[in-house]
């Protein structure tokens, strides 16, 4: 406690009684990583959003392959990892692949990254005081 001539000045302590609920848990950083590690390709990145932005929300294999100059197997690749994350579906419609995003992973996401979410929100600063006693 500081003193201002022999008188002890209150002090504001905090008390922490809970774990904060924003703080990340093992299962949702399992979950998030594996979605942003999906997500971590610029070729991924457009995909979903053309799938997102496509007539009814879904999107035919021959459809997306006009849009990229890659072989046909590098799109392959890039969608099942896509699909294998769980941001999103396929259908097959006779010869082809129909492919739908699903909004819950990326409502994940954006649960995360949001203004004062978990990964977004800035830390209260510390005063002198407290930057004294840290180890």
């Amino acid at each position: 406690m500081a003193t201002h001539k022999g008188h002890a000045r209150p002090r504001p302590v905090t008390l922490l009684l809970a774990e904060p609920a924003a703080v990340v848990g093992d299962a949702e950083a399992e979950t998030a990583a594996k979605l942003f590690k999906a997500l971590s390709d610029p070729v991924r990145i457009r995909l979903v959003s053309l799938i997102r932005h496509s007539p009814g929300g879904e999107a035919c294999f021959c459809d997306l392959a006009e849009d990229f100059a890659m072989p046909q197997p590098s799109l392959s690749h890039h969608l099942r990892v896509l699909v294998s994350a769980g941001l999103l579906t396929r259908e097959r419609r006779g010869t082809w692949s129909w492919y739908r995003l699903v909004p819950e992973p990326l409502e994940t996401l954006g649960h995360l990254l949001r203004e004062g979410g978990p990964l977004a929100d800035r830390p209260a600063p510390l005063s002198e005081d407290d930057r004294a006693t840290r180890c």
